[in-house]
């Protein structure tokens, strides 16, 4: 991943978490509406309750002017018609009181069951966008998880590409080196005295003797460090060893070899076998 895609992710992370916590407002700013409407019918009931209350005293009120007119009426039989009339009106009142208060407690009643309703929505609602939040929570945490975790990636890919170009550095380096014929005959030795195929010549070297030691570039291809051995004038070994470090395995290997140097052109020695018997360059 690129710098530069990893900065748009990251951004899009950012405009996500944007876009949850403005609708985590919009979540509060609902239940707050939510509370306001319950509060209103809470208010609605009590101017309920106050008004059955009054009903209630003007009940007790006409029950004593009921009582009132009763004892008058016993005591004056002449004005019983007139009592009696007004009595009836009284009680017709006094039904049309008791049948307001019912229809009253009715519509109390019902808007009670209205209220209880709403609260079991409300509390319904609440939960469900208490939940919807928790989600929102563990999302917002694992997207927090998730950019760590690219941010970690892109610190590992960008300490790969350091090495990486440290690594090409190098080879462009060595590459350089190579170019020239001296550095690339030094490689070559090298590269030789650290394979298996020193210990072959420093045990014939033991039986035999020591060798003379010819070293030179190859002419064909790309070219590899050629060193030729020859015992008593008699046996040779030649080997090349190539240090571009593009070459496949073996980078070094024993080339020809023979036990007759009729008829082979030999050339003169320009280096030895050393310490340890590692090829040396020059005599």
């Amino acid at each position: 991943m690129g710098e530069a895609e990893a900065q748009g992710s990251s951004e899009e992370l950012v405009a996500r978490l944007r876009m949850r916590e403005n609708r985590l407002r919009e979540l509060h700013e609902e239940l707050a509406a939510l509370r306001l409407a319950s509060d209103e019918a809470r208010a609605s009931r009590e101017a309920g309750e106050e008004w059955v209350r009054r009903l209630e005293e003007e009940r007790g009120r006409l029950k004593e002017r009921i009582r009132t007119l009763e004892e008058r009426l016993r005591k004056g039989r002449r004005d019983r018609e007139g009592y009696e009339r007004c009595l009836g009106r009284l009680q017709r009142e006094l039904e049309r009181q008791e049948a307001e208060i019912s229809r009253r407690d009715d519509a109390l009643r019902r808007r009670e069951e209205e209220i209880d309703s709403l609260r079991r929505e409300a509390g319904e609602l609440v939960a469900r966008k208490d939940r919807a939040l928790q989600d929102a929570l563990r999302r917002v945490v694992g997207l927090e998880r998730d950019l760590e975790e690219r941010e970690g990636e892109i610190q590992r890919l960008r300490q790969e590409i350091e090495d990486l170009e440290g690594r090409l550095e190098r080879e462009r380096e060595l590459r350089r080196r190579l170019a020239e014929p001296a550095n690339r005959l030094r490689a070559g030795i090298e590269l030789f005295n650290g394979s298996g195929h020193l210990r072959t010549v420093s045990s014939l070297s033991r039986t035999l003797g020591p060798p003379e030691v010819h070293v030179e570039l190859d002419r064909s291809g790309e070219p590899a460090v050629l060193l030729t051995f020859t015992w008593q004038g008699i046996s040779w070994q030649t080997y090349a060893a190539n240090p571009n470090p593009d070459v496949e395995e073996p980078r070094v290997y024993l080339k020809s070899a023979g036990e007759d140097l009729s008829g082979v052109k030999t050339k003169p020695p320009n280096a030895r076998l050393g310490p340890g018997g590692k090829v040396l360059l020059g005599l």
